[in-house]
């Protein structure tokens, strides 16, 4: 086509689309956003999934049915852009238009796309293309290969970014400006342990093993000095160019399902939960047959008008690891490695490094690092790591404001897991399946349902769903005035000594008294999962309301039956309430066995595994089961408007161990009355471990094992 031709009002234009300077097709437009040269031409070819096409304006173009070889070639060519969700880049003086794939599921010879525009980064004036490695498709045309073919009609004069952000506002469009990352950082404002938890819910969820969490010191060549980096390391399945894309996106589709084994859902946690923590991260993961790097950072993208997050992939070819040119060309690749190493404190030398530590195996590197301030100081405290001769010393990561918690009618302020990171880790999974590592110290996890003094467990059906709660008593919690419940979704700790029922209005109601209950089930519903998406509280719904009043029942009954013993005499002030088991988890196997009786797990050493005693057994032995001195209960009763056909049939199935040992839940409810305590008949004990002729040492060993093989 001949020049560039333009309309009163809107600006129409013809010219032609070029590749590697061969002609592809004749194309129109009947509304240009600025005035464009008579050729476009193609520079290089990015995938879909990491151009932010759904924030950028655009316009339409289409082919001219003047010759039907060209408008041939304009149908391959769109063909090839929806087979590999590719998208063409086009450079013209300040400005890169981006040819998106075409939105229907088969192409026409005269399709129309959608040309997505935005500002360039660090334009700089001229003609400077960077050539890219070619990649030759199956239709003759080498559109991967960029030829630095200049623009032949004189460049126009840029159009100022007032009328463009002017344009922008007025559009349909949004962007996601680098001041966002900041909003995010913001939904962990309140706690930032609930900003770490995200990055360990990854971990997990990745099917982790162990997870290693430190701060070290690493050196900031564009500051000139050494800063702590926040590492947060796991040896779980890593992720794949496609995985790591998707998770540095800004949300995804949810699933479908609410799997019960995975904690994620969102698709926001990892950039809430680093965003909090500091202004940049590296992101190093090595899966199966690749290693990628990620790079999120506030820093770097300080002006900018758009988030950009740069994404190196390698892929194994024999015995090397070279850039996959599938993800992105060579130079690419090298443009967005040089960013990380003029940004981070990471070179390609410190970047191999962590890789080689994991050998074959793969994992995910979280490092954080200008991290969140708190005053002059940072936001953080941390112990440094040890030496080998102090390993067993427990090394911590705290809060450094050491402020707890706001929790209706809570007095103390000795609540450890508010600021400790080790404390909050003993507890943050109900069945702790991963070794955790503070410093380089190990976190003794605890189960805590099985960690409970005059353990009972409490079986009901609310709004149809089953719920089961453990309460029981706990000495450390006794002595510093704590009590609550602590409700669990997915196995993962929500919310940490919740008040209800009596404990609601006086301090000293339920001291020492400690609930624990799985609410995935109860809490879901048709319109979500009911947990909000910082995962530290529940949403305000019809089940949560439900389940406070069956909690608050609950609580208040195992407290009357108590309180005489928990609160009352001169002798009972002095009690130590021991757990009715004391647990120790395989370092190998991770599974949990019984301590002998006046073993406890704090004389054991770090690393202990099932053949050591006083176990003695293999990791080949089932996980240990204790009922011995814990009360199971089944209630009865229909409760929040459960039919009593429906309820028989459930008690059925969830109350098989209570046999006829059932107490109803108004019968607990009423126990509070002096009169019908006498009345009522106590459930006995399920299961006990038998010590008549277990005496010694062997004896007791024998016992443990026994429980652990079902006997």
């Amino acid at each position: 086509m001949d020049s560039t031709a333009r309309s009163t009002g809107n600006l129409s234009w013809r010219g032609i689309l070029l590749k590697d300077n061969k002609p592809i097709s004749d194309i129109q437009s009947y509304r240009v956003p600025f005035p464009l040269p008579s050729q476009l031409t193609i520079e290089k070819l990015e995938t879909e999934t990491i151009c932010p096409l759904n924030v950028l304006p655009s316009f339409q173009i289409s082919p001219l049915g003047a010759n039907p070889a060209r408008v041939a070639e304009w149908k391959r060519f769109l063909t090839f852009l929806l087979t590999y969700r590719k998208v063409a880049y086009i450079t013209i003086a300040g400005w890169e238009l981006l040819i998106n794939p075409p939105a229907a599921a088969e192409v026409i010879s005269k399709q129309a796309v959608v040309v997505s525009y935005r500002l360039r980064r660090n334009f700089v004036p001229a003609c400077s293309y960077v050539p890219i490695e070619p990649v030759v498709n199956t239709f003759g045309v080498n559109y991967a290969q960029n030829a630095a073919v200049p623009i032949l009609a004189p460049a126009p004069a840029p159009v100022p970014a007032a009328v463009i952000q002017e344009k922008i506002k007025s559009s349909s469009f949004a962007q996601t400006h680098p001041s966002y990352l900041e909003t995010l950082g913001q939904n962990h404002a309140s706690w930032i342990f609930g900003a770490l938890a995200e990055l360990i819910d990854n971990a997990r969820d990745a099917k982790a093993s162990r997870l290693d969490i430190s701060i070290d010191q690493e050196f900031l060549k564009s500051a000139n000095s050494p800063i702590p980096v926040l590492s947060v390391r796991d040896n779980g399945t890593g992720m794949t160019h496609a995985e790591i894309l998707r998770m540095i996106s800004f949300g995804h589709k949810k699933p479908d399902e609410d799997d019960e084994n995975l904690i994620g859902r969102f698709g926001v946690g990892f950039k809430t939960g680093s965003m909090r923590l500091g202004k940049d991260v590296v992101v190093l993961t090595q899966s199966a047959e690749t290693r990628s790097i990620a790079f999120l950072s506030q820093t770097y993208n300080k002006g900018n008008e758009e988030v950009e997050i740069p994404v190196i992939t390698y892929r194994k070819e024999g015995g090397w690891m070279e850039f996959d040119l599938k993800a992105h060309s060579q130079a690419e690749a090298e443009a967005r490695l040089k960013a990380v190493k003029d940004y981070s404190p990471f070179n390609e030398y410190s970047i191999g490094s962590r890789f080689a530590a994991f050998g074959e195996h793969t994992g995910t590197i979280v490092c954080v690092f200008n991290l969140d301030r708190w005053g002059a100081n940072y936001a953080l405290e941390w112990d440094p790591k040890g030496t080998e001769s102090e390993r067993r010393l427990k090394r911590d990561i705290w809060i450094r404001s050491r402020r707890v918690r706001t929790r209706p009618s809570q007095m103390t302020k000795s609540v450890p897991l508010d600021y400790s990171l080790h404390a909050y880790l003993e507890v943050m999974f109900l069945e702790p399946k991963m070794k955790i590592y503070i410093q380089g110290t190990l976190v003794r996890t605890r189960r805590l349902h099985k960690s409970l003094n005059k353990t009972k467990v409490l079986k009901d059906i609310v709004l149809g769903k089953k719920v089961e709660l453990t309460l029981g008593r706990s000495q450390a919690e006794r002595d510093v005035g704590n009590c609550g419940i602590f409700l669990y979704w997915h196995g993962r700790l929500i919310e940490a000594y919740k008040r209800v029922g009596a404990m609601l209005h006086s301090a000293d109601v339920g001291r020492g008294v400690i609930g624990v209950i799985d609410v995935t089930d109860v809490m879901r519903s048709e319109d979500g999962v009911g947990v909000l998406n910082n995962k530290q509280g529940f949403q305000d719904c019809v089940a949560y309301a439900h389940l406070e009043d069956w909690l608050a029942t609950m609580a208040d009954s195992y407290w009357d039956e108590n309180y005489d013993r928990l609160t009352v005499g001169r002798k009972d002030e002095n009690a130590v309430y021991t757990p009715d088991h004391s647990w120790v988890q395989c370092n190998r196997c991770l599974k949990w066995r019984i301590l002998e009786v006046g073993i406890e797990d704090k004389e054991l050493p770090d690393e202990w595994f099932c053949y050591m005693p006083p176990f003695r057994g293999s990791c080949m032995d089932p996980e240990c089961e204790a009922d011995a001195g814990v009360v199971t209960v089944g209630a009865t009763r229909t409760y929040a408007g459960v039919g009593p056909c429906l309820q028989e049939k459930e008690d059925m199935e969830h109350s098989t161990t209570a046999c006829n040992s059932t107490l109803s839940t108004k019968e607990l409810s009423d126990a509070s009355d002096d009169n019908m305590k006498s009345k009522l008949v106590k459930p006995p004990v399920l299961r006990r471990l038998k010590r008549g002729p277990a005496t010694t040492s062997k004896g007791r060993q024998s016992a443990a094992k026994k429980i652990c093989k079902g006997g």
